[in-house]
């Protein structure tokens, strides 16, 4: 399979997942319980509550779970202030600016809690370093055009962190917005970058393809220090603060759920359904789509990406790389963005 041909079927997937409408609810559903809004994403998506709400674990809870594509956490966040919305999935860096700017946000329940971010680099890329690792292979990017998602996104600021750290200038490289993997990819296979600062599945797509490959991984990097001390914390359940008061049992639920469907996650002999289950929301419809989606599940699993705590410390980690990378205004505190019922563990 061609790289042309690997981006060919995955954009109009990519596309199809993030212009959806609300996954239909089955007719049993329709009765008292509280309507229960989730952010979904393109790939495996908000994968705890696809696998809660096809396991029927919603209604045994006492709420009826929707899921609503919105591919981008600061627009998440949005239709949650909004209220198109009842939870959103987002990074805590997000929560956090939102919080500095008056937003009445809680993190309720863990979601995907490791970095998210990787650094893939095209394949014809010479980079004299990069057997090191890291922080050695980071001045080989220095002249080189990188791909963010978007300028001062945190993408960038990522890079930047980490160039910062191997003591390399961080405005040694020119940046680029290329969007959100499946773009991204093409400009990485076009040349229109070196490399790019992306996630998953776009790492999955190099590896499959050849097209680029992976150089660096948040989820299983050894270094920084502070990032390591950041795992527990990457992306939550975020609710309206006010909701909460209002419905304490919703948030119950919803972490009572969401622990459910990652103790099924995370046990091996499941992985079928749960490839399954995710594939009714978000179908991998290209050559190889099948060993794609299992080798993103795998590296998630492997890495302890799908767990619930919402670790305190974790938290405070991110909010001092914030600062470090001057991603805040301000210092919001962790109890600002934390909710007390949330799971430590």
């Amino acid at each position: 399979m061609s790289p042309r041909t690997l981006l060919t079927r995955l954009l109009p997937a990519l596309a199809l997942a993030a212009g959806a409408a609300v996954v239909a609810l089955p007719a049993a559903a329709a009765d008292h319980r509280p309507v229960v809004r989730f952010q979904d994403y393109p790939g495996h998506g908000n994968l705890l509550i696809r696998v809660a709400r096809s396991k029927g674990w919603c209604e045994a809870a006492g709420i009826t779970c929707e899921l609503k594509p919105i591919p981008q956490a600061p627009l998440g966040i949005q239709a949650l202030i909004g209220g198109s919305i009842d939870v959103a999935q987002t990074p805590i860096e997000v929560l956090a600016s939102a919080v500095l700017r008056g937003a009445r946000l809680h993190a309720v329940v863990g979601s995907a809690v490791t970095n998210i971010f990787q650094i893939d680099a095209a394949a014809g890329l010479a980079l004299a370093h990069e057997a090191q690792g890291f922080p050695a292979v980071m001045q080989d990017f220095k002249g080189k055009k990188i791909g963010v998602t978007a300028r001062g996104s945190a993408s960038e600021s990522f890079f930047a962190w980490l160039m910062q750290q191997a003591d390399q200038q961080t405005d040694d490289v020119t940046y680029v917005a290329v969007g959100a993997p499946n773009t991204a990819f093409a400009a990485l296979r076009q040349g229109q970058v070196d490399a790019i600062v992306s996630f998953e599945p776009a790492g999955t797509m190099c590896e499959m393809s050849r097209a680029c490959r992976v150089v660096y991984r948040g989820a299983t990097a050894d270094q920084p220090a502070l990032l390591r001390s950041m795992y527990g914390a990457g992306v939550a359940l975020v609710m309206r603060a006010e909701q909460i008061a209002a419905q304490p049992n919703v948030a119950q639920a919803v972490v009572k759920i969401s622990r459910q469907a990652a103790d099924f996650v995370n046990h091996r002999a499941n992985e079928a359904e749960v490839l399954k289950i995710s594939a009714q929301y978000f179908p991998y419809d290209m050559p190889q789509g099948d060993a794609i989606a299992r080798h993103a599940l795998k590296l998630g699993i492997d890495s302890g990406t799908y767990k619930t705590m919402v670790r305190r410390s974790a938290v405070q980690s991110t909010l001092t790389y914030m600062q470090q990378t001057r991603q805040l205004p301000g210092t919001p505190t962790v109890e600002d963005l934390v909710w007390d019922g949330a799971p430590q563990e």
